[in-house]
């Protein structure tokens, strides 16, 4: 699954803050009249946040999710938001739509773009405060 230039460490760190600003998109870019796609972001990135707590990879809270089964979530995710306005009927609201569609395409460039190389998720494991044990 080695893909491209997004290091998996990146991809980890930079998910959380993604999730948050999915989750609080409504209110900062100012669809929030717009019911469905409100709900829809906020599920959306509390999926994300949980997906990436739960992922096998070095910034995780628990890893039960492998790296594969994650990248299909964050493809299935992109494609939740990229088809939701139409779906939901809630395109012909312009912010809202544009919103949707463009961070689902940055989501799906973003997972096709990255190294999912369990090495760098195994990399730091088994250390302690980011030192390893000296060698001789």
């Amino acid at each position: 699954m080695d893909r491209g230039p997004v290091s998996l460490n990146t991809h980890a760190m930079l998910e959380p803050l993604m999730a948050v600003l999915i989750i609080v998109a409504p209110w900062l870019f100012g669809f929030s009249d717009v019911n469905d796609a409100q709900t829809i972001c906020i599920v959306v990135g509390v999926v994300m946040l949980a997906a990436g707590a739960m992922t096998q990879w070095r910034y995780s809270l628990v890893k039960l999710i492998p790296l594969r089964t994650h990248f299909l979530t964050d493809l299935l995710l992109a494609a939740v938001l990229i088809l939701t306005p139409f779906i939901f009927g809630f395109s012909d609201e312009g912010g809202a739509t544009r919103f949707m569609i463009i961070i689902g395409v940055l989501e799906a460039i973003t997972a096709l773009s990255t190294r999912w190389d369990p090495a760098e998720a195994e990399a730091g494991r088994g250390t302690h405060g980011g030192r390893g044990t000296a060698r001789a």
